[in-house]
């Protein structure tokens, strides 16, 4: 039986020119930030995973959680998360201990599909496909007058991407403007969603959603904060555009709320701040017994990417076999961030609008130990 031998923790972070700020509704900044989990089993097989967050805070929860782990089975992790939160449910859980959770969780996943000699897919639910959908994950509001709106939209409409997304949510007339700046830059058959990041109310949410409904928009993410869930099945009952949510919730039991409530139409898991891929499939499970759709939120690093497209890949198609509506899309990150683009020694494949399935045992990446270095915070 393989043993945990060791656990480690890396805090990264990528800086870059304050006047290149870019974000969203609630404000934007220019860092980018992350963690790392390896661990190594006692017959030399590493895994890794990747933590959503501030990695200063993610290190001090990973420091309590490390003795909990180490010496213990690799298949064992249901067993220890469950003492962890029982012994410490006073934490909560939309916080940095979820996040270390899910990086440990990952990287175990990672060990174990290493030490078989598989993909992480094929040990989740199977492979399902190697070529994943993408959509561009764009439109940032942005101090930086080089890199506007209709640079960034030029820029994914260069590409054979699904869809594009893009920031909204400081006020109706400039979300439309936005909007109709998208819809004429973008091709007609590429699908169009849009992120208010929960900077509205329902009743203003509603007015945008008819707003922009005009131009065809596939999805509208995050129109309320996430603890206004009554608001969510309220506006999902009157929006023309259809809801989706899930990047600022976490476990299975605040997915259970979300569904259950039909608060949205599509349910975004993210696999590095959710407690990792165990519970990401749970949530899916869970958003498919409803028939509801799934589409992962995935911003992070190249670390989270590759996890996310083999959760992607692990997906059954459901309700329907070979023909949905809709392809099941990764979102792909076009901001600057170089813990996505600059650290595996050979980076992910973006190909026609696809990302290639990382080839090869566990989440078939490697990292580059020089690159770890130069962006290593703690």
């Amino acid at each position: 039986m393989p043993l945990i031998k060791r656990l480690s923790f890396i805090g990264l972070e990528y800086a870059f020119a304050p006047e290149k700020a870019y974000g969203m509704s609630r404000g934007g900044g220019h860092r980018r930030q992350g963690g790392l989990v390896e661990v190594e089993t006692d017959s030399g097989v590493l895994g890794v995973g990747e933590a959503f967050g501030n990695p200063l805070v993610t290190r001090e929860y990973f420091r309590m959680v490390e003795p909990m782990f180490a010496g213990q089975s690799v298949f064992d992790f249901d067993h220890v998360e469950a003492r962890i939160r029982n012994a410490m449910y006073h934490l909560g859980v939309g916080n940095q201990l979820t996040a270390c959770l899910a990086a440990i969780n990952v990287a175990l996943w990672d060990a174990i599909a290493r030490g078989f000699g598989v993909r992480v897919c094929d040990l989740i639910g199977g492979c399902g496909a190697t070529r994943i959908p993408a959509y561009a994950s764009t439109g940032f509001f942005s101090s930086d007058p080089d890199r506007q709106l209709e640079h960034m939209l030029a820029e994914a409409a260069a590409h054979p991407y699904a869809g594009a997304k893009i920031k909204i949510g400081r006020g109706i007339r400039d979300d439309v403007a936005r909007v109709k700046l998208a819809r004429q830059m973008l091709r007609p058959d590429m699908l169009l969603m849009v992120d208010i990041n929960g900077a509205y109310t329902a009743d203003v949410a509603l007015e945008c959603a008819r707003a922009i409904e005009p131009f065809g928009i596939h999805w509208i993410e995050e129109p309320l904060p996430p603890g206004d869930l009554r608001g969510y099945a309220e506006l999902r009952a009157r929006s023309p555009i259809a809801i989706a949510a899930g990047e600022a919730h976490h476990t299975v039991r605040d997915f259970r709320a979300l569904i259950d409530g039909r608060c949205v139409d599509i349910v975004q898991p993210s696999i590095a701040g959710t407690g990792g891929l165990t519970e990401a499939k749970r949530i899916a499970t869970l958003a498919h017994t409803q028939n509801l759709r799934v589409a992962p939120h995935a911003w992070g690093g190249a670390v989270g990417l590759a996890t996310t497209c083999h959760f992607i890949a692990a997906l059954p198609a459901t309700p329907h076999t070979g023909h949905p509506p809709h392809p099941l899309m990764l979102e792909y990150d076009m901001s600057d961030n170089a813990l996505r683009t600059g650290l595996l020694r050979t980076p992910l494949v973006l190909e026609a609008g696809h990302v290639l399935l990382p080839d090869g045992p566990g989440l078939g990446i490697e990292l580059d130990r020089d690159a770890v270095e130069r962006y290593r915070l703690c």
